[in-house]
């Protein structure tokens, strides 16, 4: 019998408002706290979740002994010194995407999470989708045949451009942002990283990649082409394309159908992901599962391969010019 995981959210962020109203429907774990910059600004969020705390810094959320799971969304130049006072603190950790800013940063969060011999998990939901699950299905089962191509965009439109997607000292920027994705899913398609990078990017003044296109080559000739952006609408497909066939994620970071085709573009086979929440419960069951078992990483989202394309997300930063403050 599952038991009951108290979950404290660091940070409340507008993407924390989204996982928690998906934690309320997964088995085994509870909201018990929430931690913000101002006591203020945790209040209003315990309030709108009906959680039992609040607290007005992330120490005092990570000194609660009653506290099992924490959940990281604050920007992306503060992962790692938000998981290290976790992960020294014996809590399991879910940390938002990216992991890191860099390499050399993740490698000193797992570090630390092995060492500490906790739970440390990237939070990057779309790994744990039920669509995600049956392409990965499909492609095991031979429908496609061997995989020779990866197609993945991903865009939106931000209109203004005061919000943290354009800060470059948090890490702002279409690759970090939204282009993970797609390299992340590319990574799970192929089971390795690109042998050859190929970039190039639309900097705004202030160094920050609005729209970038990506050329992946792989060891044995697999490629995969990406697209992201913060200033454009994309139609935000996946394709994965082998030789007997190809399967289509419509709407593939958040979609819930997945359609696979024959040689002859014939769909023979069409997926729906009946569930009714936005996607992050997928992510918690995944952790509560891992820490029944007594497992401190995921196999679907590993530690390894989440420094693996930390250090691919390194190269394309190195190769379009990208750089953040101090790093």
């Amino acid at each position: 019998m599952t038991k009951q995981y108290n979950i404290g959210l660091l940070g409340a962020s507008r993407i924390a408002r989204k996982f928690a109203s998906d934690a309320v429907s997964v088995k085994g774990a509870k909201l018990y706290a929430v931690a913000a910059r101002t006591l203020e600004s945790a209040q209003t969020f315990q309030k709108e979740f009906n959680m039992p705390y609040s607290y007005g810094s992330y120490e005092e959320l990570v000194n609660d002994k009653n506290v099992d799971i924490i959940y990281i969304s604050t920007p992306n130049s503060f992962h790692k010194d938000h998981a290290l006072l976790c992960l020294n603190a014996g809590k399991a950790v879910i940390c938002e995407k990216p992991l890191a800013l860099n390499a050399k940063e993740a490698d000193e969060m797992i570090q630390a999470a092995r060492a500490n011999k906790v739970f440390f998990m990237e939070a990057m939901w779309a790994r744990h989708f039920p669509t995600y699950k049956k392409a990965e299905e499909w492609i095991n089962q031979n429908k496609i045949g061997s995989v020779r191509v990866f197609e993945g965009d991903f865009g939106f439109k931000e209109e203004n451009r005061e919000d943290i997607r354009y800060n470059r000292e948090l890490g702002g920027g279409a690759l970090l942002d939204v282009g993970i994705y797609p390299i992340s899913l590319a990574s799970m398609v192929f089971s390795m990283q690109p042998e050859t990078i190929n970039a190039r990017a639309v900097l705004t003044n202030q160094g920050v990649d609005e729209t970038i296109c990506m050329q992946f080559v792989y060891s044995n000739n697999q490629m995969a082409q990406i697209n992201a952006s913060i200033n454009l609408n994309t139609p935000r497909n996946a394709y994965i394309i082998g030789d007997n066939g190809y399967i289509h994620l419509p709407h593939a970071w958040y979609g819930k159908d997945a359609y696979l085709y024959n040689g002859d573009g014939i769909l023979v086979e069409h997926f729906v992901d009946s569930s009714q929440e936005i996607g992050y419960c997928f992510e918690l069951e995944e952790t509560i599962k891992c820490l029944e078992s007594g497992e401190t990483e995921s196999a679907r989202m590993s530690l390894t391969e989440s420094f693996d394309i930390m250090k691919t997300l390194d190269k394309i930063r190195e190769i379009i010019g990208v750089e953040y403050p101090s790093k």
